[in-house]
């Protein structure tokens, strides 16, 4: 299965997720937040082209405050940690059981890598879990929850363990 970005010529009126906010999003929000440049999505699409999966990407600054201990060392005094938020990651229910969120998270994953070995300083990987069953998907993979906060972290060093 192919993941791109988002283009207009993808269906997406189809889809349909476990969480309403995650189907309301890909339907409704994510064409303005794209256009605004607030997030990047890519997508997986069926023969028709029609979304089954998607994920977004977007940077963000986490506060000292937020990091853990034993990855403080590695910043200078005065800095935040440069990081990439992975701000929603859903497959469609008729996909459920496929492995599609598990692709999705390792395409998502791969591609923050990239991104911050060849163009953009980031540290590490950051996901806001929607729900507890999403804290146990992300906990398979490493990711941990940061201190004081419902965010979880993943270290890019981690991260080239995984790709």
């Amino acid at each position: 299965m192919e993941i791109s970005l988002l283009h207009k010529t993808h269906n997406r009126q189809g889809f349909e997720c476990e969480e309403r906010a995650l189907t309301d999003y890909i339907r409704k929000q994510v064409s303005q937040d794209v256009k605004k440049r607030l997030a990047a999505c890519f997508v997986a699409t069926d023969e028709d082209n029609a979304v089954v999966g998607y994920y977004t990407l977007s940077s963000e600054s986490l506060g000292r405050e937020l990091i853990p201990e034993k990855y403080l060392k590695k910043l200078p005094g005065n800095y935040n940690a440069p990081v990439i938020l992975l701000g929603r990651l859903a497959r469609d229910l008729k996909q459920k059981g496929t492995g599609l969120g598990e692709y999705l998270l390792l395409d998502a994953l791969f591609r923050a890598f990239t991104l911050s070995e060849e163009s953009i300083g980031a540290m590490a990987v950051v996901v806001d879990p929607i729900n507890q069953k999403a804290v146990k998907f992300y906990e398979k993979y490493g990711f941990e929850r940061l201190p004081d906060s419902e965010k979880m972290f993943l270290t890019m060093n981690t991260i080239k363990q995984l790709v």
